[in-house]
């Protein structure tokens, strides 16, 4: 009974015993009391029929001699006497059972393990009564034979129905229970092929397995959701340790060269040491930008978006006033909505677009050269332009890469920038494009963003 078939199965059939022991009992009992009520009916009537006879025959003292009586008195087991003190002057059909009765009415007793109903009265005779009794009696043993041959009849047929009705469930089982076991083999199927892709049809078979066709789409949607984010944190995670492994080699051998140098040689001169000095510390912090780089990579591709509005007008404005301190000689012309220019995505995520594109037109313009910031409403579009020597167009594609430098940049940095710019731009449904500046001669980025984006 492990199975949901056989568990059905043995819950109907003890339903059905339980609702067909009752009827069963019920039909017993009201058949039982109709019977008996029709025995105590026929006494009464056999007694009313019969007691002008019967007083004749005891006023004149001659014997009862009803022949038609008689046989029908004895065809139904049923004895009629008279008792007057200790004699009994009528005495007709079945031989009674036992000495008379002293209590009036009805009552049922038991002679020799024989069972009797009997009616008891006085005869109604002015001059007799109360000194005769006049008794009518029947055996009960052809009513209760046909008692125990009901019951026998109604335990077969509620045995037969119990039996049959617990075959029939068990088939109709089958056919109810097709559903399930199709949801079954195609989640199995699921399970095999790791397909967590695949979804389970909702619409079909009755409203309780179409609920739990759409809590198991539910779970096999945040299983697929946490999968990816796994598999996302996983893949981040190699990256960043290939690109660490890589980047890292060079800046930390230029370390340990320099402090190398200085423990062989203690002799060097001060001008010597302090180039070392200088030189191992610029390794340091350029290693320091390139862990910050890498971890904002890896970052960016580890972590699922968690989308909120995003105020891109007021986020421009703060990502500004830090590039501002950071590069007080840059000119900075800003063209910034008083209203907010809201988009749906991840403020930091956003936040490295806006700081990484300014950085880099800070950094890649003239000295103490321009750099022009525009935030359009409409779109959004958000577009930096400086005036520096601008990107050939045969490495406009390839400088969102991690890690590429454009041929003859003397700019020092971790190449990371740009590529944080386009992951950002791409988990946020936006298109970065990179032409020349046809004002200020330089680079212009433009990062075109969809407000409709889920």
């Amino acid at each position: 009974m492990r199975s949901l078939r056989g568990r059905l199965t043995l819950g109907v059939a003890a339903v059905l015993a339980v609702v067909l022991a009752v009827c069963g009992v019920s039909v017993s009992r009201y058949v039982a009391r109709t019977e008996s009520d029709t025995v105590d009916e026929r006494l009464q009537r056999t007694a009313e029929l019969s007691q002008a006879n019967v007083v004749d025959a005891v006023q004149q003292s001659v014997p009862l001699k009803d022949t038609r009586l008689e046989a029908v008195l004895r065809a139904s087991g049923t004895s009629l006497r008279v008792t007057v003190g200790k004699k009994e002057p009528v005495k007709i059909g079945q031989p009674p059972p036992g000495p008379p009765s002293t209590r009036d009415g009805l009552q049922t007793v038991a002679v020799d393990g024989r069972r009797w109903r009997v009616l008891t009265t006085s005869l109604r005779d002015d001059a007799l009564a109360g000194l005769s009794r006049f008794e009518v009696t029947t055996r009960l043993e052809r009513l209760e034979a046909r008692q125990q041959a009901l019951d026998r009849s109604l335990l077969i047929f509620g045995a037969l129905a119990l039996v049959l009705a617990s075959v029939l469930t068990f088939l109709f089982a089958n056919l109810l229970l097709r559903p399930l076991r199709r949801l079954r083999r195609l989640t199995a199927s699921i399970v095999g092929d790791e397909d967590l892709a695949r979804r389970v049809p909702a619409d079909e078979g009755p409203g309780e397995l179409r609920a739990l066709a759409a809590s198991f789409d539910e779970m096999l949607q945040r299983l697929a959701r946490s999968s990816a984010d796994r598999e996302r944190a996983l893949e981040a995670t190699r990256r960043f340790a290939a690109d660490a492994g890589h980047e890292l080699r060079t800046p930390l051998t230029s370390v340990q060269a320099n402090l190398s140098s200085l423990r062989r040689h203690p002799e060097l001169d001060e001008e010597r040491r302090n180039g070392l000095l200088d030189h191992a510390l610029s390794e340091q912090q350029r290693l320091v930008a390139l862990l910050d780089g890498l971890q904002a990579l890896a970052r960016g591709d580890a972590e699922p978006l968690e989308r909120t509005c995003v105020d891109l007008a007021e986020l421009l404005d703060t990502s500004l006033e830090a590039v501002e301190t950071r590069h007080p000689r840059t000119t900075w012309e800003r063209t910034v909505p008083e209203d907010p220019v809201e988009v749906e995505g991840w403020a930091p995520g956003l936040r490295l677009v806006l700081d990484n594109l300014l950085e880099n037109a800070a950094r890649h313009g003239r000295p103490g050269g321009t750099v022009r910031v525009r935030l359009e409403p409409r779109g959004p579009v958000l577009t930096v332009e400086d005036d520096g020597r601008g990107v050939a167009e045969e490495d406009r594609a390839r400088i969102f890469e991690p890690f590429v430098r454009v041929e003859g940049t003397t700019v020092e940095g971790s190449g990371l920038g740009l590529a944080l710019v386009a992951q950002q731009a791409g988990h946020h449904g936006a298109s970065v494009e990179l032409d020349a500046s046809p004002e200020l001669g330089g680079a212009r980025f433009r990062v075109r963003f969809d407000r409709r984006r889920d």
